[in-house]
């Protein structure tokens, strides 16, 4: 080899490296596809004035611990007539995962950490609408399916959140029966929820999953 060939087989050899570290990099996301979700929530607005109840779907795409996500809800006051609709997008982060053993099966779940970064805009019983901001923390369990040659991955997960609407606050929706005060401008409301999400994951990824054999006690 030349004094001129060497910094081209150093290059190749890089570029090789790097190869194999982007294809276990991309093994080890774990998804395939998109996660379909869906959950149910519960919300104060401040004072106590009313609690909201409802639920959402969302789509979220995950490379690594980075992901993305949109969303739609809708919820309704329990004692009153108010309500809203909304659209939030939202950019998350997996800071810890690792992985739990099963208290009711035999086999391993992976549990994790998120942090939410998210933007929504609220729709007030048809006639107001409302910007909001805020962050959000979620714990995800993940598990695969019983069947060896299934790829998929099914995840539960209950997350807080905690929104703000800038400015000054806004009164009720502009209906005869509506009373609450909306925490529309100006406000800190604190969601939880618990929801499931469903989708496919990467066989290397879901063999973390796969029942472990039993043990057989010997005679």
């Amino acid at each position: 080899m030349t004094a001129g060939d060497y910094p081209c087989a150093v290059k190749t050899r890089a570029a090789v490296v790097l190869m194999m570290a982007m294809t276990g990099g991309a093994a080890a996301e774990g998804e395939r596809t998109p996660l379909f979700g869906a959950a149910l929530t519960y919300s104060e607005v401040p004072d106590h004035r009313a609690a909201l109840v409802g639920g959402e779907v969302e789509l979220a795409w995950w490379s690594g611990r980075l992901g993305l996500a949109v969303e739609a809800a809708a919820r309704h006051a329990i004692d009153d007539s108010a309500g809203n609709v909304a659209v939030a997008g939202s950019a998350r982060v997996l800071v810890a995962d690792w992985l739990w053993t099963s208290l009711v099966e035999p086999r391993d779940v992976e549990m994790g950490v998120e942090l939410q970064l998210i933007g929504e805009r609220m729709w007030w019983s048809r006639d107001d609408r409302a910007d909001a901001y805020g962050l959000g923390a979620a714990i995800r369990m993940r598990g695969g399916s019983d069947w060896e040659f299934s790829s998929l991955l099914a995840e539960s997960r209950l997350f807080v959140r905690v929104m703000r609407s800038p400015g000054e606050p806004s009164v009720a929706a502009r209906t005869a029966d509506a009373r609450v005060e909306q925490p529309g401008r100006g406000m800190v409301t604190v969601m939880v929820g618990l929801g499931a999400a469903f989708g496919t994951g990467d066989p290397r990824y879901l063999d973390r999953f796969r029942l472990r054999a039993l043990d057989v006690p010997r005679r």
